[in-house]
Parts: structure tokens; C-alpha cells; sequence
């Protein structure tokens, strides 16, 4: 069985961020979902990690909704400490367009922690 965001081995800025950071972006934008990969979705993190956090949205964001995203991003970061890194996708491109084609999308499919 995949392990579940309560799973992962994340130290209390890291849980706190992402979990302040889903309530932020749900707040103010359709978020479909947020999944985190990379490293510390395969248990392989270390202390120089980021975290890596895709949101997927139920629409195209305009620039200036990726810019507040963002900006988001990188206040939780300052609050927390922490390193989050993000993509942002809509749910169309992501099953549909380039993002289905290229190596990320698999990697998500198989490691990819919803949180």
C-alpha cells in the first residue's frame, strides 16, 4: 500500500508548512489536488532536501495567479524554515497535455503522496 502524508518522514516545519500552505492556496484558488514527490515521497530525503509539492488546479491559472501562488510558497517558506518547491499545473494539461509525456508525470504516479 502507498503511504499517506501521515506517513512520511517530515520533521514538524515541514508537515506544518505544507499542510499551511494546502490551507492557503484551497483558500484562494481551485485546487483540485496537491501531491508531494521526489525524494521525500520515496523516503530518500535528507536534511538538504526540498519538498517537492505539485497543485493541480481545476483551471488554467493566469501569470498572476502563478505570481500569487508563488508568493504563497515562499511566505510559508519564510514562516517555517522550510524549502518547499512547487509545480503548478491544471488537471487537463496534466492527464491530457505535455506534462502526460514527460518523465514527471510518471514519477508522480508511481511515488506521489496526496496531501
Amino acid at each position: 500500500m502507498k503511504p499517506g502524508f501521515n506517513d512520511l518522514i517530515l520533521v514538524k516545519e515541514q508537515r506544518e508548512a505544507v499542510l499551511e500552505a494546502k490551507k492557503r492556496l484551497m483558500k484562494q484558488f481551485p485546487v483540485e489536488m496537491l501531491v508531494i514527490f521526489g525524494s521525500v515521497a520515496r523516503g530518500e530525503n535528507d536534511e538538504e532536501s526540498d519538498l517537492d509539492l505539485l497543485v493541480i488546479t481545476r483551471k488554467v491559472m493566469t501569470h498572476r495567479d502563478r505570481n500569487t501562488i508563488s508568493d504563497i510558497i515562499f511566505e510559508v517558506n519564510y514562516s517555517y524554515g522550510t524549502n518547499l518547491s512547487v509545480i503548478v499545473v491544471d488537471t487537463f494539461s496534466w492527464n491530457n497535455g505535455v506534462y502526460s509525456l514527460i518523465p514527471l508525470y510518471s514519477e508522480v504516479q508511481r511515488d506521489g503522496v496526496v496531501v
